[in-house]
């Protein structure tokens, strides 16, 4: 274990980025956390840390990410966006996250909620021009019922308001899984 110590040392410090990360948006989390578990395995030849709790690890990563989107497309859902504005945050979401994570040197997670906002915003907008144009077919009334246009954006700006909230959810799961999976490594290590 003694030639083995300085990568130990060095996964635990990666490992602590990704603990920070599970909760600050523009660092990794949890996926880094079995990351760093996997690379020190790896170069350990899976001595004290066996496949078992690798896989273990690699779920507690996968349901991390997939609190991401559910928690932001709850609360998208919950603060009064339609089915539109939902698969908008979702899809911006995904986006995001990518855009974030490979291109544009934000983070994953960042990219994430920024793309989930807009998402929702262009999802809230797709849906009114579709209603506005379904609106001036033949079969219109002929008087139409008051309708705010600031109302309508105000419950958009709620709905993305609710990723916000939905995004608050996730950190907190993200940083239960993400302090879950620092404890199996170092149990892994102990027994």
């Amino acid at each position: 274990m003694a030639e083995s110590e300085p990568v130990l040392w060095i996964a635990l410090a990666v490992m602590l980025v990704g603990l920070l990360g599970s909760v600050l948006p523009a660092l990794p989390g949890v996926p880094l956390i079995f990351l760093s578990a996997l690379v020190y395995s790896f170069l350990t030849d899976f001595e004290f840390v066996g496949t078992l709790v690798l896989v273990l690890l690699f779920v507690l990563a996968a349901l991390a990410f997939v609190a991401d989107f559910v928690g932001t497309a709850y609360g998208a859902r919950r603060f009064g966006a339609s089915n539109w504005g939902t698969a908008g945050g979702a899809i911006g979401g995904l986006l995001g996250a990518l855009a974030g994570a490979l291109f544009f040197g934000i983070g994953a997670l960042f990219g994430l909620i920024l793309g989930s906002v807009g998402g929702v915003f262009l999802g809230e907008y797709l849906r009114r021009r579709r209603q506005g144009a379904a609106n001036t077919g033949t079969n219109q009334p002929r008087v139409q019922p008051a309708r705010s246009d600031q109302g309508d954006w105000r419950r958009t700006g709620r709905a993305a308001g609710g990723v916000f909230v939905g995004y608050l959810i996730s950190a907190v799961a993200q940083g239960v899984l993400g302090l879950a999976s620092v404890v199996i490594f170092v149990l892994a290590l102990i027994y």
